[in-house]
Order: structure tokens, then sequence, then C-alpha cells
């Protein structure tokens, strides 16, 4: 007969990091800040940083009693994928909430009110926060949603047409959902989103409204610094292989989530065509216009995207100049 015992903290926060050390503090800081009157089981899942993260880090050992650091082995480079399966796996709380070393909480009771949602709505197994979007570049924040005083529900399909949730640093899960996902998820390139899908096949996600996360983009971060039509491409070919991981369950609305890809990039194609092109292409464009039938050219300000045609009257004009 298998025992379960309960588990010895009831919170598990995982520390994900790479090489973060002009922003680890602040994330620790932020971690560190929270009202919050329990122990906290701290897992430093750092993926090999060359840099002083694990040092900064360090320095925080011992400032409050209510923290235990388990430091996992951090001398092989295991990968994003790899390196969140050993961290749930290490996680031994009731529950487990996320923080990734480039992002900070922004309410010091974020970890309370979101154990405070998953011990009342048992329809739940994650419970995820609004939070904002800081384009660190341009010095610009905005809120990932509208900003409220309480909490929708979001289903897996919901989340497969719009990723409301956005990023691990914004979550908290039941350790039992974590224990159940699917091995293969592993042994794919696997992000927040997907891991989030196959934590709602099975139960909601509650989203609190108040934002409590900041989102980092910086010039340092892989996906920040991959250009926007090789994202929509990374993403439409991972799309069947989640489709296949969820048992094609989901296989509508991954079918639609394609479609809006293929027009994304279709569209991007154009516009980037549209902006190299030359100034005689352009007064040639210009000068054929003048000669289509008036029904087709206002056909074709319906079809062409917004986007698509103020660059083309910026292009047209920068050429009449």
């Amino acid at each position: 007969m298998q025992i379960h015992t309960k588990p010895s903290h009831r919170i598990s926060v995982l520390l994900v990091t790479f090489n973060h050390e002009n922003y680890i503090r602040q994330a620790l800081n932020s971690l560190f800040g929270q009202v919050f009157n329990e122990p906290i089981e701290l897992i430093i899942a750092d993926d090999a940083s060359s840099d002083a993260t694990l040092n900064l880090i360090k320095e925080y050992e011992g400032k409050d009693d209510r923290f235990t650091f388990k430091y996992l082995d951090s001398t092989t480079n295991l990968g994003i994928t790899k390196n969140y399966k050993r961290g749930f796996s290490a996680c031994l709380g009731q529950y487990v909430a996320v923080l990734e070393g480039d992002d900070y909480w922004i309410s010091a009771f974020k970890l309370q009110r979101q154990i405070d949602f998953l011990d009342t709505h048992w329809e739940s197994d994650l419970c995820s926060v609004n939070y904002f979007v800081l384009e660190e570049d341009r010095f610009h924040f905005h809120p990932r949603a509208a900003i409220g005083n309480g909490h929708r529900l979001i289903s897996a399909r919901d989340l497969i047409a719009d990723n409301l949730v956005g990023n691990f640093s914004t979550c908290m899960y039941r350790k039992t959902a974590l224990d159940t996902l699917p091995l293969k998820l592993f042994e794919i390139c696997s992000y927040d989103w997907i891991v989030n899908i196959c934590v709602a096949r099975s139960s909601l996600i509650g989203f609190l409204e108040e934002p409590m996360s900041v989102y980092r983009l910086h010039s340092n971060g892989v996906w920040t610094q991959t250009p926007h039509v090789e994202k929509l491409k990374q993403q439409l070919e991972i799309v069947p292989e989640y489709d296949n991981l969820t048992n094609n369950v989901f296989h509508a609305e991954f079918e639609v989530l394609s479609n809006r890809l293929h027009h994304k990039i279709q569209t991007a194609n154009l516009v980037d065509a549209v902006a190299v092109m030359t100034p005689s292409t352009a007064g040639k464009i210009s000068r054929m216009m003048d000669y289509l039938p008036p029904v087709l050219l206002s056909v074709a300000r319906v079809f062409i995207p917004p986007k698509l045609k103020r660059l083309i009257v910026r292009v047209i004009q920068r050429d009449a100049a």
C-alpha cells in the first residue's frame, strides 16, 4: 500500500534562471517581499549560467527564515524544456509558483491571493494573474488584459485561440497537475503555452484580473531577438506536434490557429516586399492604379490588411515626393 505524506511546504517557488545577472535582484526582491507567513521551498533551476546569476542568488541565503533553498545541478545546459521538467519534478509543495529570473512580481500579495483562489476553486488546477509587458528597449509598459478586481475562467480552447496566461511567471499550479503532464511534452520544444493547455485538459484556468507580475522583453532574450515572421513560422511548425500531444481533442481549434498564422505570415511577407520596393516600381504601381476600375479598387481596399495599406500609401507618397 502506498502511503501519501503531507508536503512539508504548502508552496514551492521554482526560480528558473539563465544568465540573468542584470535582472535577478529585482526578481528575488519581489519574491522575498511577499506578504506570506508560511515556509517556502525555493527551487533554483539555473541552466548553467556563465555570468554571476548564481552568486547573486546565494547572497539571499539566510536573509529570510521562511525560505529553504534547494539548488539543482547547474553544470550542464539542458535547454528550457528539460530545465522545466526537472524543476517541476523537484518541487515538493502542494502548490508550485514559477518565477523566471528576468521577470518580477509587483504585488506583495501575489502568492497569497493565488493560494486563496486555488484553495476555494477546485475546478482550477492553475491560477494565473494579469501582468504588464515591459518592452525594455522602448521603456514601455502595457497591461496584457483589461485591469479589474475580479477573475475569469479560461478553458484550453480559449488558450489556444489567445495565450492570455502569456508566461510562466504569472502561474501557480497544483503539484498534482504538474505530476500528470504527459512525458512526451518534454521531448519536444515546450513552453508555457502548451504546458498550460495540457493542464487545462481536465480543469479550468483561473485568471486574476489584477496585474501582479511584469513580463520583460529585452534584447538578451532569445524570443525577443527572433524576427517577427520567424516567430510566426516557429509557432506554425509546432502546432501539429501540439495537436498530436493533446490526442487531437483540440484539432478544430489548432486548425483555426494554423490558418490564422498562415494569413499573418503572408501579410508580413507582403509588407516586407512593399517596404523594400524601389521608387520606380512604386511609381509604376501608382500610375497603374489610375487606370483600374473603381470597383476593383474598392474590393482591394476591403481585402488588403490595414497595415499593408498604410505601408503602400507611404511608399507611393515617398515616390511622389
